[in-house]
């Protein structure tokens, strides 16, 4: 080895090219390095310092060349995971790169030689969902029937290409390679992506028969898929999945309940072995395991209620049953055709059954869209009238006023005319007024007027904390109207822009060249500052707080909630920052079980800012001895460190 080469060798993190002697050194030993066992490391340098080089075309070459000559399967992986997403690096070699991975894709008689193949045509695949390189070049490769033949570790990635490019391009000759799989070595995986192709089928079908006979391959495909390997929580998902929905269409609430606990057992399996492991160009598979997951919860949430009195509901549940009336629109694997309702054939005609069955649930949902809230899904609740009252065959507007010019009651007391009907108000006005502010106050939630990502946070983090003993009563009514607000400090600045801060707010915004970064007193500040605004008594730096100094608290009559502010550099992942969470729980020695830790999180962000949704939720500490309370804590990680969507 040379000593450039040594240098690149050596354990830890990766040396820079400053530290190197500047990017010529390695231009002047490119020819040792496209060759040498340490090219990913070298690739690795490059891809990160892409930026600054000067001569990023040799870079190009450089890589693509040591892509060519290789055969180390495990830096394959890794270096074209990275160059497929680079958009420095594909500017120069996204042709050469494109005609490399499928030449390189040819060969696969041996075991390694295989699994090299199945790389380089999923590379090949990436790119051209992305518009570089041929799509006939890549289907040509994906139909090969000497694909049936080669060892596992090119066939099965060849199995599971086939189904992604039959939901991005429809070609039956697709299916038809995919059926030639089965029986193979990898006839699990086959019967998987074949049910996948069926459900995107059902997805986009026309009329409740197409749907039907899809869904039906789907499940049989997915049962052999279950039968043919010992561990298959995908497909358990999915047929769980099938299986809910069309006991949600047959009103079987038992059937369905075990489905739908069958579903997120199966996706709660899956999640676990996929950690770490997700593909953007695949998200479609992801987005979708996810959605099933909501859709679960909606369609158990919609069934139990639709035939409940209407005095019974929460004001949750009309949006979960208007979320299952447009399942269709969330929950698909590929792009949407126009007039293909999907799932709508088997979910919409319950629903409409209920609300032509029952004057007061039509009579609600006018009045809610009467006067609709904040966020609330006009477009769906609109969509479900007009079609309750085509049922009915009416176009009656909203009760009036009657034919003795008298306003009637119900156009006055619209919630209690939807919850117990028009016959039964009576005629004590004072009475009613009381009735109906009751009703209202009741239907009121904290969470109703939050938008529909904010209650996604707020749902899964109320959900966590149920399990804390501690998270009842007035605890729970303080912690929540907390935990509102730390959600819309979060949307909020995670939505502020550089160009319009005032410099109290530069600090989540990246330095100008040679500035430093923010220390955590300025979000510490900046949090206090937006919750003593919005709640009634919010301290900071308050000392002989469970021994220490606490950075923030928040009091509410009997208790207070300590809020722990911290930076950091580092892993930002749910479980890279429990390393704070230790500190953080420390704090709740002298009170309630129930805490925050906010993160300043200030790695550089040159792709995107974290979704909310993945910025924010609460944690269970396990406590040392079993004689001991557990503790909890609900972690807010604002993005710091970012430039605008524009520079990225």
């Amino acid at each position: 080895m040379t000593p450039l080469e040594m240098r690149f060798a050596q354990p830890g993190d990766l040396p820079t090219l400053q530290i190197l002697g500047g990017e010529d050194v390695v231009w002047d030993h490119m020819e040792v390095l496209e060759g040498s066992p340490v090219w990913f490391r070298v690739a690795e340098t490059l891809l990160a310092e892409w930026d600054t080089l000067r001569h990023p075309e040799k870079a190009a070459k450089l890589i693509t060349e040591a892509l060519r000559r290789t055969n180390s399967a495990a830096a394959v992986d890794d270096v074209l995971d990275q160059v497929c997403d680079h958009f420095g690096y594909l500017q120069r070699a996204d042709s050469s790169l494109a005609s490399l991975a499928l030449d390189r894709s040819r060969q696969h008689d041996s075991p390694l030689v295989a699994e090299l193949a199945g790389m380089f045509l999923e590379a090949a695949m990436r790119l051209t969902l992305a518009g570089v390189g041929s799509r006939y070049g890549v289907l040509a490769r994906l139909v090969d029937r000497d694909a049936v033949s080669a060892p596992a570790a090119y066939s099965r990635r060849v199995v599971r290409l086939l189904g992604i490019a039959y939901e991005h391009w429809r070609d039956t000759d697709l299916l038809e390679a995919l059926r030639g799989f089965l029986g193979t070595a990898v006839h699990g995986d086959a019967s998987y992506e074949l049910a996948m192709c069926h459900i995107s089928d059902a997805f986009n079908a026309s009329e409740r028969p197409e749907l039907m006979r899809s869904f039906a391959c789907a499940h049989g495909h997915l049962r052999a898929a279950i039968e043919g390997d010992e561990d298959r929580p995908d497909a358990s998902a999915y047929l769980a999945a099938i299986e809910a929905v069309l006991a949600f269409e047959a009103g079987r609430t038992d059937v369905l309940s075990n489905a739908s606990k069958k579903l997120r057992r199966h996706i709660t399996e899956h999640t676990m072995w996929l950690t770490r492991a997700r593909n953007r160009w695949a998200d479609g598979r992801y987005d979708m395991e996810a959605a099933w997951y909501d859709l679960s919860i909606d369609l158990e949430e919609a069934s139990f209620f639709l035939d409940q009195p209407l005095t019974v509901w929460p004001t949750r549940t009309v949006q979960h049953i208007l979320a299952v009336y447009t399942a269709h629109r969330a929950v698909r694997i590929g792009p949407e055709r126009e007039s293909a309702p999907g799932l709508q054939f088997l979910i919409a005609p319950r629903i409409e059954g209920a609300f032509v069955r029952r004057d007061g649930l039509l009579l609600h949902l006018r009045a809610m869209l009467a006067e609709p809230s904040p966020n609330w899904n006009a477009d769906a609740a609109e969509e479900l009238r007009a079609a309750v009252e085509a049922h009915l065959h009416l176009g009656v507007p909203p009760p009036g006023v009657d034919d003795s010019g008298k306003a009637h009651v119900a156009a006055r007391f619209p919630r209690l005319a939807a919850a117990i009907g028009d016959p039964l108000l009576a005629p004590s006005e004072a009475m009613l007024g009381e009735m109906e502010r009751q009703l209202a106050d009741r239907e009121v939630e904290i969470a109703a007027d939050l938008p529909v990502a904010q209650q996604a946070i707020y749902n899964e983090i109320i959900s966590a904390l149920e399990e804390c003993p501690d998270f009842q009563g007035v605890v729970r009514q303080g912690f929540v109207r907390l935990t509102t607000q730390l959600i819309r400090f979060l949307a909020n600045r995670t939505n502020r822009g550089r160009a319009h801060h005032a410099p109290r707010f530069a600090y989540l915004f990246a330095p100008a060249p040679g500035g430093k970064l923010p220390l955590e007193s300025e979000l510490q500040e900046d949090l206090q500052d937006y919750l003593d605004g919005n709640l009634e008594d919010v301290d900071i730096e308050v000392w002989d707080r469970s021994g220490g100094r606490a950075d923030i608290v928040v009091r509410f009559p009997g208790f207070e909630i300590v809020i722990e502010c911290k930076r950091t550099k580092g892993k930002t992942t749910r479980e890279g920052l429990r390393r704070y969470l230790g500190q953080t729980v420390a704090y709740q020695a002298g009170g309630v079980t129930l805490g925050v830790l906010a993160i300043l999180d200030l790695r550089p962000k040159p792709d995107w800012i974290p979704n909310i949704r993945d910025s924010m939720w609460a944690d269970r500490i396990q406590a040392p001895e079993p004689s001991q309370r557990d503790r909890w804590a609900v972690v807010v990680r604002v993005p710091g460190n970012r430039v605008t969507p524009h520079d990225m």
